[in-house]
This record gives C-alpha cells, sequence and structure tokens, in this order.
C-alpha cells in the first residue's frame, strides 16, 4: 500500500523543529504499518525547495543509521534531522557486530575485480559477485567471513521482511497512475462504519492537508480521482484532524480490514 501526502502538509507548522517533528509522526505511521511508498503530491502554488526538502528528510528517517553518513552529505537541510524518531524497522537492526547468516543493507564503494565491495556498517564489508554501480544500496546475505572485516555475501533481489518506504514527489494529475484502488480520505467521505474496504490489488490512500481536504484541492485543480471517499472518523471530537494523526487512524483501519476481519467474530471469541 501506498501513501500520498500534499506538498503543504507542514504549512501550519509555527517553526522548524514542529515541521520535523510531524514528518517524523508521518515517516512512523508509513513504518508500522508497512507502507512500501509515501508519495508528495504538487498541486497549485508549490514551494519546490520545500517539497525536497520533505523528501531529503522523510528519505534520511527511512535509510538505516549505519549508512546515513555514507549516502547523505553534510546538508544544512538535515541540521534537525535528529529530531526523527528512530523508525526500529528490521532494516535498521543492523547489528553493532555482524555475523554469518545475517541479512543487512550495505553501500557500493568500490570494485575488486569483478566483485563489488559492499560498506555494512561497523567497519565491515560483504564481497558480492558483479560490479554493481558504486553509491548504489543492497541488501546483502552474509554468508562467509573472509577475514577479521571481510564477508563473502550474496545479494537479494527481495529483502527478507519489511525494509522501509521509498519517497516520490507526484503531480496531482498523475497521482492515480497504476493504481488498482484510490480511496481518498476526508470529512465529506462516507462514513467507513458502511464499509470498510478490504483492498486487494495495488492500493493508494490519499491525505488531505492542513489547509485543505482532498476534495476541495480535487475541486480546485479540476482534477477528478476515481476512488472511494471515505470519513475514516465519523462524528469526529475535534474540529479538524492532522494528516499526521489521519494516517494513524485510517492505515489502522486498512490494517485492520486487510489483515484482521477474516477472523472470527469478537463475540465468537468468547
Amino acid at each position: 500500500m501506498d501513501v500520498a501526502i500534499p506538498h503543504d502538509v507542514l504549512s501550519e507548522a509555527p517553526d522548524e523543529e514542529s515541521k520535523v517533528r510531524k514528518l517524523g509522526y508521518i515517516a512512523r505511521a508509513a513504518a508500522i504499518f508497512r507502507v512500501e511508498k509515501i508519495i508528495i503530491y504538487t498541486y497549485g502554488d508549490v514551494d519546490h525547495e520545500g517539497v525536497e526538502e520533505m523528501r531529503l528528510l522523510l528519505e534520511y528517517a527511512a535509510t538505516p543509521p549505519h549508512l546515513r553518513r555514507k549516502v547523505f552529505r553534510l546538508d544544512k537541510r538535515l541540521r534537525l534531522a535528529g529530531l526523527l524518531p528512530p523508525l526500529k524497522i528490521p532494516s535498521h537492526l543492523a547489528p553493532r557486530s555482524p555475523a554469518v547468516g545475517d541479512v543487512v543493507e550495505g553501500i557500493v564503494e568500490r570494485w575488486d575485480g569483478y566483485y563489488s565491495m559492499v560498506y555494512i556498517g561497523a567497519g565491515k564489508w560483504a564481497k558480492v559477485p558483479k560490479p554493481y554501480p558504486v553509491g548504489s544500496r543492497l541488501i546483502v546475505k552474509l554468508e562467509a567471513q573472509r577475514d577479521k572485516d571481510v564477508f563473502r555475501g550474496v545479494v537479494l533481489k527481495n529483502p527478507p521482511d519489511y525494509w522501509g518506504y521509498k519517497v516520490e514527489v507526484k503531480g496531482l494529475r498523475e497521482l492515480a497512475d497504476g493504481y488498482d484502488y484510490v480511496i481518498l480520505t476526508g470529512k465529506e467521505g462516507r462514513s467507513v462504519c458502511e464499509i470498510l474496504p478490504r483492498p486487494e490489488g495495488k492500493t493508494l490512500v490519499v491525505f488531505g492537508g492542513p489547509r485543505a481536504g482532498v476534495d476541495e484541492i480535487m475541486k480546485r485543480e479540476g482534477v477528478e480521482l476515481r476512488g472511494l471517499f471515505l470519513n475514516f472518523a465519523p462524528k469526529q471530537g475535534t474540529e479538524t484532524i492532522r494528516t499526521e494523526e489521519a494516517m494513524f487512524i485510517v492505515l489502522a483501519l486498512l490494517n485492520y480490514a486487510e489483515r484482521c476481519s477474516a477472523g472470527k467474530p469478537l463475540h465468537l471469541l468468547k
């Protein structure tokens, strides 16, 4: 499942620290519910520098801590990145001392003949067949230890577990391209109590922002996305729900619909 947030989602944050913390909540919500991609969708007047900073911070949060110094150079836009909460997803839990059998993410630093030398953290490397592009990130299973600091490894095409999200910037008009289902979230939608969808294909969940809901954004831009328009918090107690709060509400319910609702009804568990 992918999620889409508007480019102005941080527009009402009072200061830079609050913006980073808000992005941290968004990153945590995505990680908790195994979101594969966060799309920042743009419309109207766009602060492109601000969008790039959002993308950078979300990518930083998703990058394994042992690779961050290798992946990200000194950048003033990351000066407050320490405020981002740890995601603690499987790719971030690399052991302090890698061992044979571990699956870790690394970055290609150089070639050794036909082999790539992949930095895997803790001053260790994995030597894998094929000269991959320098700077590319690989998921490696450590098969044997060649010496104190070098392992023989094999590159895995697919991670063994949830490995984090990707970040993409996309225009509103192209937002729904390639999806089997689109779910729009907002106060004006049908109550989720009437229909709790159980998506079985590639699904996109679209969120509104602090200044305009999804429906208002669509009308303003003259865009129509075909899909379910649902209110995931009927009879909400607050006047508004922040995007980062909505992500937890929506993804929790969709997670229940997808993974749990096929089980026994609650009254049969007594």
